[in-house]
């Protein structure tokens, strides 16, 4: 006879007790020291490139993250700036960037080591010696990909160049057809490899177009992202970036604005392992598109030949 799901009546309770294991229940007191290395652990991971936030948030290993905000933005800048900013301090990482060529994507972080709007030949080699020295990792490619090849070079990264954050911009080059369960499955698998192979997967998303009076001048929230709710569900953390659009126009025009209030806001909607969540403001440089600490817009350069000399006497 089948039974259904919900056709309980039919269960022989002492034979699936007999037959079904219970390895995976835990013991409290085994609980103790898991629980202290993860308490532990919550202030672990790749640290910000800003001080203001550190201690409040990192992209910390095993964990997937959603970063998004409105078309034009800075998400992708910003999650530029943290990769740079974990390579200068010796973490390993990868950018699947579907939308800019590779070569693109390499002068601007040149750019943005270098603090500069266009840096030399001579430079640009400096970086890529640099960047050889297991640093940073490109994906070459510019196109909609597969669920399947998206992690399938996540997976490789990992496995074979030793990534420990893997940018992967963005899920609208991911070809999941609008379907909501693939979105979901696909973002479940995501957050599987972060876990299972002990790194932060950051996921670069898109916000809806804003409605009402205030446009983009509204700072979105968590519940703001395009597709389905599964997407926040199960990231452990959520990150927005919102840029004040008004403000940079007037700079840009060389019109007066009131410098008291940031460019940038990155807004952390969402920590599971961490208590801490709120919005932080940044001001954009002068000559390059990166978040400063503070309205004097300063922002110090990596020393890629410095690191360099320190990792041959190593």
């Amino acid at each position: 006879m089948l039974v259904s799901r919900n056709d309980f009546r039919n269960l022989k309770v002492q034979e699936e007790l007999s037959y079904n294991r219970v390895d995976n229940v835990a013991m409290p007191l085994d609980l103790v020291g898991r629980a202290m290395k993860r308490r532990n652990a919550v202030d672990e991971g790749i640290q910000p490139p800003w001080p203001k936030l550190e201690g409040g948030f990192a992209l910390r290993p095993g964990e997937l993250v959603l970063a998004g905000g409105y078309s034009g933005h800075g998400k992708s800048a910003v999650m530029a700036q943290w990769g740079l900013h974990a390579a200068a301090h010796g973490s390993r990482v990868g950018f699947i960037s579907l939308e800019l060529p590779a070569e693109f994507l390499f002068d601007q972080l040149a750019s943005f080591s270098a603090v500069s709007p266009e840096t030399p030949e001579s430079y640009l080699r400096e970086f890529a010696n640099w960047m050889d020295d297991s640093r940073l990792y490109i994906y070459d490619k510019v196109d909609v990909m597969t669920p399947e090849e998206a992690l399938q070079a996540c997976i490789g990264l990992v496995k074979f160049f030793g990534c420990q954050l893997i940018v992967l911009d963005c899920l609208f080059m991911v070809s999941l057809a609008d379907d909501l369960e693939q979105e979901r499955a696909f973002s479940q698998k995501l957050a599987a490899i972060a876990k299972g192979m002990n790194a932060c997967i950051v996921l670069v998303h898109h916000m809806r177009k804003p409605a009402g009076k205030e446009g983009e001048k509204h700072i979105p929230t968590k519940h703001d992202f395009i597709g389905s709710s599964h997407l926040v569900n199960v990231s452990s953390s959520v990150l927005i970036v919102h840029e004040d659009k008004e403000k940079t126009k007037k700079r840009n025009q060389g019109e007066e604005v009131d410098d008291d209030f940031p460019d940038i806001n990155l807004v952390v909607a969402k920590q599971r392992y961490h208590r801490y969540e709120g919005r932080t403001g940044y001001w954009l440089h002068d000559k390059v598109r990166l978040l400063c600490n503070s309205k004097r817009r300063e922002y110090k350069p990596v020393e890629i030949r410095q690191q360099m000399r320190e990792a041959m006497n190593d």
